[in-house]
C-alpha cells in the first residue's frame, strides 16, 4: 500500500488489477491499462487479474479499493443519468449523442463481457478477454485456450467478431469504437505460481486473524481500513487522534504479532487530513459522474478527469487533447464549464457540496489553462 499526501484523485480508470492483494495491487494496475506492457508480459497481467477475482472475498483491508471504486463509479452514474443534467447547454455541445439515461441501459454490461460471450457462442475457446483502458488508446486482450497454431487460425474470426461489437451502434461516437483487439494464447499459470500465490494468501489471512481483533479490542476506526503484506502492516489515522492513542493501538498489534511468532511484521502508519478526506468523499459522486461522461465520448475531446483539495478549495481538472493554440480549444472548454457548473448545481449534488469552496479548471493537452 502506498500512501500519498495532497495526490490528484484521477478518475481516468479507477478499476485495478491486482496480482495478489499485497505489493503488486499499488503500481501495475494504471501501468497495465495505460498500455505500458509488451505482448509477452499480458500473460502475466491475465493470470493476475483471475487470481484477484479468485481472492475478492473480504481480507485485509474491508475498503477493498478496487471493488469499491467500481462500485463508486456505478452508484454515480446512476447518480447522473437522474439528475436532470441534459441541459439547453449541454445539448449544444452533445448534439447527436444519445441521452445518458439510453447510454446506461446499453452499457450495463462491460464490453468484455458481451465480447466474451459472443465468442464463445460462435465456438471459439475463449478464457478470458480483458478490457485495457487509459490515457491513450485503448482495446481489448483476448485470450484463447488452444495451441499457438489454432490461434493464428482463429484470429482474424475473433478480431472480426470482437470489432463487429466495437463498431456497432451502442458505441458510435464513443471511445470504445477506436479500441483495437489483441489475441494470444491462454497459458496456465505454472504450478511454481499457483502454490507462491497460496503462500501468500495463507500468510496475510495468518497475520489478518492476529490483527484483525486487536484493532477492534483497541477501537480502531475501520472506515479507514488497514493494509499490508506479509511482512508489514499499515494503519491509518484521522489527524485528529492522539498521538498517545496511536502508539497504544501500535504497541497492542506488535504485541499481538510477536506473541504469535511473526516478529519480523514492521507496523508503519499514516496520519490523514480528516477534514480534506471528507472532503474528497462530497466531491466523489460529481467528479466520478462527469469523469465518466466526458471521458465516455470522443466529442468532449478529453483525456483526464481529477480533483485535488488544498487549504478547503476542492479543484475540478480537466485535461482536454486539444492543444492551446487549437482554435476551438477556448471555445471547447467554455462548454465543458457550463455543463459542470451546472451538473453541480443540480439538487442532489448540491446538496453535498454547497458549502466547500470550489474551481473548475480545464487544461490543454500542453497545460495551458483555458477557462481563466
Amino acid at each position: 500500500m502506498e500512501f500519498k499526501n495532497d495526490k490528484v484523485k484521477m478518475m481516468m480508470d479507477q478499476v485495478e488489477v491486482p496480482d495478489s492483494l499485497a505489493g503488486f495491487a499499488e503500481a501495475l494496475p494504471q501501468r497495465y491499462r495505460n498500455g505500458e506492457f509488451a505482448a509477452d508480459r499480458i500473460e502475466q497481467v491475465n493470470q493476475g487479474w483471475e487470481q484477484f477475482q479468485m481472492d475478492s472475498k473480504p481480507k485485509w483491508t474491508p475498503r477493498k479499493k478496487a471493488l469499491v471504486s467500481m462500485a463508486a463509479v456505478a452508484a454515480s452514474l446512476l447518480l447522473f443519468v437522474g439528475s436532470g443534467f441534459v441541459s439547453p447547454a449541454m445539448a449544444k455541445v452533445i448534439g447527436k449523442i444519445p441521452p445518458l439515461s439510453s447510454w446506461f441501459e446499453k452499457h450495463e454490461e462491460n464490453v468484455s463481457d458481451i465480447i466474451k460471450e459472443k465468442l464463445a457462442k460462435e465456438g471459439y475457446p475463449v478464457k478470458e478477454v480483458i478490457e485495457v483502458v487509459g490515457i491513450g488508446i485503448g482495446g481489448v486482450h483476448v485470450f484463447l485456450d488452444a495451441s499457438d497454431d489454432k490461434v493464428q487460425e482463429m484470429k482474424k474470426g475473433v478480431e472480426k467478431a470482437a470489432f463487429g461489437i466495437l463498431h456497432g451502434d451502442p458505441y458510435k461516437g464513443t471511445k470504445t469504437e477506436d479500441y483495437f483487439v489483441k489475441v494470444y494464447r491462454y497459458k496456465e499459470p505454472s504450478e511454481e505460481y499457483k502454490q507462491k500465490q497460496e503462500e501468500i494468501e495463507k500468510e496475510t489471512d495468518q497475520i489478518f486473524a492476529i490483527v484483525e481483533p486487536v484493532l477492534r479490542a483497541q477501537g480502531y476506526d475501520f472506515r479507514r481500513g488497514f493494509g499490508g503484506g506479509v511482512d508489514t502492516v499499515e494503519l491509518e489515522f484521522a489527524n485528529t487522534e492522539s498521538k498517545e492513542k496511536i502508539d497504544q493501538i501500535e504497541k497492542a498489534v506488535k504485541e499481538a504479532l510477536t506473541a504469535a511468532g511473526k516478529d519480523s511484521v514492521t507496523i508503519k502508519h499514516r496520519i490523514f487530513n480528516l477534514e480534506r478526506e471528507e472532503q474528497y468523499a462530497r466531491w466523489s459522486e460529481a467528479v466520478s459522474a462527469i469523469a465518466q461522461e466526458f471521458m465516455t465520448y470522443k466529442k468532449y475531446e478529453v483525456r483526464g478527469v481529477g480533483y485535488k483539495s488544498r487549504d478547503g478549495l476542492m479543484s475540478i481538472i480537466v485535461t482536454m487533447t486539444l492543444p492551446s493554440s487549437d482554435p476551438k480549444a477556448k471555445e471547447k472548454a467554455a462548454d465543458l464549464v457550463t455543463m459542470m457548473e451546472e451538473f453541480i448545481h443540480t439538487e442532489k449534488i448540491w446538496q453535498q457540496v454547497k458549502d466547500d469552496r470550489y474551481e473548475i479548471v480545464i487544461r490543454s493537452k500542453d497545460k495551458v489553462q483555458l477557462n481563466k
